[in-house]
């Protein structure tokens, strides 16, 4: 191998080893590749060595393309992940506190049948006015949180997908498949049902 082609293929070796590299480390590798081709000199005019020079340099052109493609699909990979962690990360804000709010509706719907009971006593009649205050409080956490009463009446048409019917009865005042009485409301977080209303429902 005379000396030319000899310092031409050494310059060729040690960009094609760089350009391996780069591919490996994609943020740097076009740019790597980029300096490398600019830098090529060609100390001979032999044509023969001239198309050898012009052959690789397209196949680095094309190594660099690849690096851009892999870049590509690298960065199209982390926005769809980011796109991902963010719509998780919004259900859970959304739909968090759903597990407390159930365990909690039991007994706030009770507390709420007891304030609401006839009763004359004014002794008790000062407990019931704190037990208001702590249902109003109650009240406002769950509507912060999206939690929401259905608000389940007598007469609404009987909705399986929000109602659990307790039992069928017959009525003289309500046409068939209606809400004749609710034996506790049901309750929403945004657009899910967290507690279905237990209903009873007419024949």
């Amino acid at each position: 191998m005379d000396k030319d082609k000899k310092d031409i293929q050494d310059v060729v070796d040690k960009i094609v080893d760089e350009a391996v590299k780069a591919k490996t480390t994609i943020e740097d590798g076009a740019e790597t590749i980029l300096e490398n081709v600019a830098n090529i000199k060609v100390k001979s005019n032999d044509k023969k060595h001239k198309l050898e020079i012009k052959e690789l340099k397209d196949k680095i052109l094309k190594l660099e393309e690849e690096i851009y493609f892999q870049k590509g699909l690298r960065n199209a990979d982390i926005a769809n992940l980011t796109k991902k962690r963010n719509e998780q990360e919004s259900i859970i804000r959304k739909y968090g506190s759903a597990n407390l709010a159930e365990d909690l509706i039991k007994p706030f719907d009770l507390l709420k049948k007891v304030v609401e009971a006839p009763n004359d006593n004014p002794e008790v009649k000062n407990y019931l006015a704190g037990f208001n205050m702590v249902i109003n409080q109650i009240q406002n956490a769950f509507e912060n949180n999206g939690i929401k009463a259905m608000g389940v009446k007598p007469g609404d048409e009987f909705n399986s997908n929000i109602h659990e019917a307790n039992e069928s009865v017959e009525s003289a005042e309500f046409d068939s498949n209606k809400v004749v009485s609710v034996i506790s409301d049901g309750y929403m977080i945004h657009d899910r049902v967290l507690v279905h209303a237990i209903v009873k429902v007419s024949a």
